[in-house]
């Protein structure tokens, strides 16, 4: 859970982990999750450890085991969804688990954590898997690593795992969310990667009977599929953002005025594929409109007027990533027409994520869809930060993600937000299509 970088990854963990803090399904609200309550306590979280809860083979989960794993999390330092150090041990380095934590104190059963200043969005903080918690003998003390997939805090554990993705998880009876309700196992198997069958393919041969909402299959097919099949469909809100993002090659490469050339060719193909497609709609924006960090009016009609106003001049020997969005072949051609000489490729994972010999190793750019979100979210908003989608090396990204944190009035860390997207799109490092 320390490094997580893609929704299918996000998507197992949290179902064979749990983490202190969990969101209601009604609102949204942080509620209990392995702490049965938490409260602050003169700027002191106290988070009170479940006393009942326990592994599949009945190893009793403690508040050691949580303080256990967020100092796994602080020594691996690696992890996506939220700079936890730096509001809890922001000038200490962790050898091993043994070193002290200032930040970080277990007083019975109940895990205290204390910040960098009171941060009210700490508490949804720990509601990301990155959080999970990880009992401490299922894990290598020397390397860290987890070697133990049966034993977990999840409502889930792994019962057999056959290899390419062929895995067999089993409900844990003694998970507080456990219940007769719930699959007592589950499958998970493999579509649309390397020879496996596409996911409707494999409902229609009725081996699988639930299809995500990260599968690679695109979205609209899914739509189609949902009216002719005797399935139940269940949709999202329009929180999954498509977007061109300038690499740190990219954005060296070209100007700024190129690089706005390039997004407004690159806009033009996207909303073209989609503009009949059900589930999808124009944007100018990265974070939803309405929502938090989203542009004023006269911010949004600035990149309106910006990309009307540009020239959408054909530009050569540009390479392009498609990272993750379903069919390339749809991609290909339509990019190909309009970029002579373009280099084109099926990405995998986000170039940042990614660990290039060198500079041109990298594409110039790549389109992508990571998922944004209506209210605020640090959790989110360092994925993206670390991402790449800021335009930021992870040394200043790291710098601008501090002063956020610090920032205890809500309206003054929106209004940071705020200006970093704007920015990000008025300096073309990063253009919405859909």
């Amino acid at each position: 859970p320390t490094r997580i970088h893609l929704a299918p990854e996000y998507i197992f963990l949290e179902n064979i982990y749990s983490p202190l803090i969990e969101l209601s399904k009604d609102n949204g609200s942080p509620v209990g999750g392995v702490a049965k309550s938490f409260e602050w306590v003169n700027g002191e979280l106290h988070l009170q450890i479940r006393d009942d809860l326990k592994t599949v083979d009945g190893k009793v989960i403690t508040a050691k085991d949580t303080e256990f794993s967020l100092k796994r999390l602080l020594i691996l330092s690696e992890n996506t969804h939220g700079n936890f150090k730096d509001l809890i041990c922001p000038n200490e380095s962790l050898k091993d688990i043994e070193s002290p934590c200032s930040g970080m104190e277990v007083k019975n059963n109940t895990l205290i954590l204390k910040p960098n200043g009171e941060k009210a969005f700490l508490v949804a903080m720990l509601a990301a898997i990155d959080f999970a918690v990880i009992p401490k003998s299922s894990v290598d003390p020397v390397t860290l690593k987890i070697v133990d997939y049966r034993n977990t805090s999840g409502p889930y554990y792994v019962s057999e795992d056959r290899g390419k993705g062929e895995i067999t998880l089993l409900a844990n009876t003694n998970h507080y969310n456990y219940s007769k309700n719930i699959p007592q196992e589950l499958e998970l198997v493999p579509s649309g990667v390397d020879d496996e069958k596409d996911s409707i393919t494999l409902f229609k041969e009725n081996k699988v009977d639930f299809i995500t909402t990260i599968d690679k299959l695109n979205p609209e097919k899914v739509i189609a599929f949902s009216k002719e099949s005797d399935g139940t469909l269940h949709s999202t809100m329009n929180i999954r953002t498509f977007v061109l993002t300038f690499t740190e090659k990219g954005l060296k490469k070209y100007n700024r005025d190129e690089r706005l050339a390039i997004g407004k060719t690159v806009r033009s193909v996207f909303q073209k594929i989609y503009q009949n497609v059900s589930g999808y709609e124009k944007t100018n924006q990265f974070f939803p409109s309405m929502g938090d960090g989203s542009l004023t009016e006269a911010e949004n009609t600035h990149i309106i007027q910006m990309f009307d106003d540009a020239d959408a001049k054909k530009i050569k020997n540009l390479s392009l990533s498609i990272v993750r969005l379903g069919n390339f072949e749809q991609f290909e051609k339509p990019l190909k027409e309009v970029f002579p000489g373009v280099k084109l490729e099926d990405g995998k994972n986000a170039p940042n994520f990614l660990k290039y010999e060198n500079l041109n190793d990298m594409p110039d750019c790549f389109v992508s869809g990571p998922d944004t979100g209506f209210t605020e979210d640090i959790s989110l908003i360092s994925y993206s930060m670390y991402a790449g989608f800021f335009g930021m090396d992870r040394e200043r990204g790291n710098l601008w993600l501090k002063d956020y944190m610090k920032t205890l009035n809500k309206e003054e860390r929106l209004d940071k937000l705020k200006d970093l997207h704007f920015k990000t799109l008025k300096d073309v490092i990063l253009v919405p299509l859909v």
